[in-house]
């Protein structure tokens, strides 16, 4: 399924949530480029478990995304 532009770069609820819990990973992530910050946000929409989402979370916290 194709997404609309607006949606491809629409933050997922559960990343916002996670971010918003972690200053240290939110201001990683305001730090990528475009192109990380979408690999990023594509990673997190396709999570199945809020485990999988702390885990991308930790990484930015981490430098490692």
């Amino acid at each position: 399924m194709e997404r609309k532009a607006d949606e491809r770069d629409t933050m997922p609820l559960g990343l916002s949530f996670q971010l918003g819990m972690n200053q240290k990973a939110l201001d990683a992530y305001a730090r990528l480029d475009e192109q990380e910050k979408h690999r990023v946000l594509e990673a997190a929409r396709n999570v199945r478990s809020k485990s999988e989402m702390h885990q991308i979370v930790e990484r930015l916290e981490q430098g490692f995304c």
